[in-house]
């Protein structure tokens, strides 16, 4: 899930995903690796984005 939320400093992201099951349960450290990276890579990339846009 993502929020959007404006500030007077522009906009706050917040993510928040999950993942369960029988794999997740067997490799647990290394998927929630993983799935830090995405979010990071996510919101690293949006940011860059919504930079872009708004540059003069």
């Amino acid at each position: 899930m993502w929020t959007f939320t404006p500030t007077r400093d522009g906009v706050l992201v917040h993510t928040e995903e999950s993942w369960a099951g029988a794999p997740v349960d067997a490799n647990q450290a290394v998927l929630q690796a993983a799935l830090d990276n995405s979010l990071d890579n996510w919101l690293n990339n949006l940011k860059h984005e919504a930079e872009a846009r708004t540059a003069p």
